[in-house]
C-alpha cells in the first residue's frame, strides 16, 4: 500500500461529462484550459490507454477514472487559464464548509480548490480580506490539508493556475497552512509536485506544453521552498537524488532505505529515464 494515499481515495464511479467552450473544459464551477487536459491525458494514457477520449471538434468524455489513473497534483504540467470562480463580493459565505473540505474525495476538492484560490490572490478591484475572514479561510485550508485528498486536490488546480503563476511570492495565508500541515503528509506531495511536472517539462514534445509544466514546476519548487530546511524534506530530496543518480544501493543514513525504497518504486512506476531522472535530481539539489 501506499503509505502517504498518494493514489487517493476511490473515484466516483460516474464518470463526469466534459463539454468544449472557447477552448476551455468545463468540470461543474471549475475551468481547466484545454493544454491542461491535455497533458493529463498524455500522462494517464501511458499507464491507462483508455482513460481519456480526446477529441478537437466534439465534446470530450472522461471515462474509466480509477484509484490509480487519477488527476492528481503528481500528474500535471499544464497551465489553467484565469477565471474567478468565486465573486469576492460573496467573501467567504460561498466557500466549502471546514466538513466538505475535511472530508470530501479528492474529486470534490477539485472545486473547492477552484472556489478558494481567488481569495488568496485578490486582482484590481477586488475587495481584501479582513483579518477575521483570514483566520476563518487558514481555518479552511488547515482542515483541507489535513489529509491527503485535500493536498492533491487543491495544489493540483493551485499549482496550474494563472494566479499562482503570476504572483511570485505565495500568499501568506497558504503559505502558513503548509507549514502547518503534518509534514509526514505535506512533504512527499510537495516533491511530486517538483518532481512530475519537471518529468513531463522533457517528456512533452509540444513547446506550449514545455513551457506549461516548467512553470508548474517552478510553482511547485515555490511551495517546497517554505518547508526549506525541515528534516522530512531533506530526507526526501537526498532519498530522491540517490535514486536519479543511481546511488540507492550505497551505505545509507540509518532510516533512509524505506525513503529510498519508496522512491525507486515511484520512478519505476512512472517510467523515467536517464533525461527526466537527471532534471529531477537538478530540481532536488537546493533541498538536499
Amino acid at each position: 500500500g501506499n503509505p502517504i494515499g498518494a493514489h487517493g481515495s476511490e473515484m466516483h464511479r460516474q464518470s463526469p461529462r466534459l463539454h468544449r467552450r472557447d477552448q476551455e473544459i468545463e468540470i461543474k464551477t471549475m475551468k481547466i484550459s484545454r493544454p491542461l487536459l491535455i497533458t493529463l491525458a498524455s500522462l494517464l494514457t501511458r499507464h491507462h490507454a483508455s482513460a481519456f477520449m480526446l477529441t478537437s471538434r466534439s465534446s470530450t468524455t472522461v471515462s474509466n477514472l480509477s484509484a490509480n489513473g487519477i488527476v492528481s497534483p503528481r500528474l500535471l504540467g499544464g497551465c489553467v487559464t484565469s477565471r474567478h470562480i468565486v465573486s469576492q463580493s460573496h467573501g467567504l459565505s460561498a466557500l466549502p464548509t471546514a466538513d466538505d473540505v475535511s472530508t470530501d474525495d479528492f474529486m470534490k476538492q477539485l472545486g473547492h480548490a477552484s472556489q478558494i484560490i481567488p481569495l488568496l490572490h485578490p486582482q484590481d478591484g477586488d475587495k481584501l480580506l479582513t483579518d477575521d475572514e483570514s483566520t476563518s479561510l487558514l481555518e479552511l485550508l488547515s482542515r483541507q490539508f489535513g489529509h491527503s485528498d485535500g493536498i492533491r486536490g487543491f495544489f493540483a488546480v493551485y499549482l496550474t493556475s494563472a494566479e499562482s503563476l503570476i504572483d511570485e511570492d505565495v500568499p501568506s495565508v497558504l503559505a502558513e497552512a503548509v507549514k502547518s500541515a503534518d509534514t509526514k503528509v505535506m512533504v512527499p506531495l510537495a516533491c511530486m509536485n517538483v518532481i512530475m511536472p519537471t518529468a513531463m517539462s522533457s517528456i512533452h514534445e509540444d513547446a506550449e506544453l514545455k513551457e506549461c509544466a516548467s512553470k508548474t514546476a517552478s510553482n511547485g519548487k515555490k511551495i517546497l521552498r517554505l518547508l526549506k530546511g525541515n528534516d522530512d524534506v531533506v530526507r526526501n530530496c537526498e532519498a530522491i537524488s540517490r535514486v536519479c543518480q543511481g546511488t540507492e544501493a550505497e551505505r545509507a543514513e540509518e532510516g533512509a532505505e524505506d525513503l529510498i525504497e519508496y522512491w525507486e518504486k515511484f520512478f519505476v512506476n512512472y517510467k523515467y529515464e536517464e533525461q527526466q531522472r537527471k532534471d529531477i535530481a537538478q530540481a532536488v539539489s537546493e533541498f538536499c
